[in-house]
């Protein structure tokens, strides 16, 4: 029962018991990752993720039933990586004690899981239009919104929880516009962006703060 209700949360048809396996499905994550950030979305098939994970196409079918059920199992990789970074890096007396420091955590973090697979910034702006996929997008960002609301309830109490859910609302949106635009291959150009991306939630986290006081 378990194992069915965990391959249904992660988009597998099947849960990968052997470590050939689970090698197999990691491949087809990783290659999925790829091309995602390559040729977007529409662009995406089983037939080229099998291509580029060297897997023969059946393969994919034994654990997903289409690309769709794929990038779901993605986004919950990027989930979990944004929780890490949350539960590591973004904590509510880190917050009070030096709010700058703690956006620079923040933006960095989100960098750092772009610089790995960029298609992590397509989903989390969410740039296709497409249901599934917006769906799956607003699911990522929510995972980063939802810890953030908690953090900031606690490090900033006088913040009413309406200001903190438009505020972060509007934070997911800039960052997503923003780190959309990161490119790899720039590095000067991705620092200032960054830098940028700093100020502005700063500058916004601050004029809530002085409205609320």
């Amino acid at each position: 029962m378990a194992n069915s209700a965990s391959s249904k949360r992660t988009g597998l048809r099947k849960l990968p018991t052997q470590a050939r396996s689970r090698e197999r499905v990691a491949d087809i994550l990783k290659a999925t990752g790829a091309l995602l950030g390559e040729v977007g979305y529409d662009g995406l098939s089983t037939n080229l993720i099998a291509e580029r994970a060297k897997v023969p196409v059946g393969s994919i079918y034994q654990f997903f039933e289409t690309k769709d059920d794929i990038v779901a199992a993605l986004v919950e990789q990027f989930q979990d990586r944004i929780l890490r970074l949350a539960n590591e890096k973004l904590d509510a007396a880190g917050a009070s004690r030096d709010r700058r420091a703690f956006i620079a955590r923040l933006v960095e973090g989100i960098a750092g899981i772009q610089a790995e697979t960029s298609a992590f910034i397509c989903v989390f702006s969410g740039s296709p239009a497409h249901p599934r996929f917006d769906g799956l997008a607003r699911e990522l960002r929510r995972t980063l919104i939802d810890h953030l609301d908690r953090v900031f309830a606690e490090a900033f109490p006088k913040l009413s929880k309406d200001d903190r859910r438009r505020m972060l609302a509007a934070w997911s949106d800039i960052t997503g516009a923003l780190a959309a635009n990161l490119d790899r291959s720039r590095p000067a150009e991705r620092v200032r962006l960054l830098e940028e991306l700093k100020l502005i939630l700063g500058a916004y986290l601050d004029a809530k703060l002085a409205g609320a006081s």
